[in-house]
């Protein structure tokens, strides 16, 4: 090949190399766009975790390969609160799963509280007299044995110091695993008797709440003068006051290690 011809190859390699890096830069743009358009509100600003859990993990608990990873996309998880993804074709659907697959690479918050010192706070302000672990406390509120799998760091800090603005968007939607509907509610009977607690079921003609002792209430609605519904409340206290930075980086910390979140 003469001069000329090895400066025409070498010229084409170059532009074939940037085509093919324009071509891929394009297409992380739009998978990016895909996931901050549908995935964000939930799972956070790069995947690393609000409401639903974080997605920058080299192994995701529900997505072991790329087949579960697009029908999770494609199906939802309706026993988690995950909606369906609607309206996508199937390379959209690739093109996000690869996106979120390549969250993996992005390094974890880095926390920087000690977990031993959360569990022992954990105790001292008395959390299972609201929650269970591993069996152990009481069912009032959410069950955290699973609680660092689905929530993030950051929305744990939140629902310690503002539990009202850490409750899920979406009339009380949950969002993840061990999250049951905890709506507020307080119940006047006829005789004038209240009940204060959360709703655990209800039909057309009962309703059952659960008071903070614990105990189960069941009423006929015929028998009751108001059902006052209170959703965007929390009956959980806030322990902003109670924790300084140092104690609920502890308490985060030791929440996050709950469930063998990495």
């Amino acid at each position: 090949m003469t001069k000329v011809g090895n400066l025409i190859a070498a010229a084409l390699v170059v532009l074939l190399g940037s085509a093919g890096h324009a071509g891929a830069q394009s297409r992380n743009d739009d998978a990016k766009q895909l996931f901050d358009g549908l995935c964000v509100r939930c799972h956070g600003i790069n995947g690393t975790g609000d409401e639903a859990p974080n997605l920058n993990r080299a192994t995701l608990r529900r997505a072991p390969d790329d087949n579960a990873l697009r029908r999770i996309i494609r199906d939802g998880i309706p026993e988690a609160g995950m909606p369906r993804v609607r309206r996508m074709t199937e390379d959209e659907v690739t093109l996000l799963a690869t996106y979120v697959r390549s969250l993996g690479r992005v390094a974890p918050e880095r926390l920087t509280g000690n977990a031993e010192k959360g569990r022992a706070a954990y105790g001292t302000l008395g959390c299972s007299s609201c929650h269970v672990i591993a069996g152990q406390g009481t069912s009032f509120g959410p069950e955290l044995t699973q609680v660092g799998v689905s929530r993030s760091a950051n929305y744990l800090r939140q629902a310690v110091t503002d539990p009202g603005a850490a409750l899920p968007r979406g009339a009380q939607t949950v969002l993840a695993l061990g999250f049951r509907e905890f709506l507020p509610v307080s119940v006047v009977e006829n005789n004038g008797r209240e009940v204060r607690g959360v709703r655990i079921n209800e039909d057309s003609f009962t309703i059952q709440v659960r008071d903070a002792s614990g105990q189960l209430h069941s009423f006929r609605k015929p028998n009751l003068e108001k059902v006052d519904k209170q959703p965007g409340r929390s009956l959980m206290p806030s322990y902003k006051d109670r924790l300084n930075s140092a104690g609920l980086e502890d308490l985060v910390a030791y929440l996050v290690s709950l469930g063998g979140a990495k």
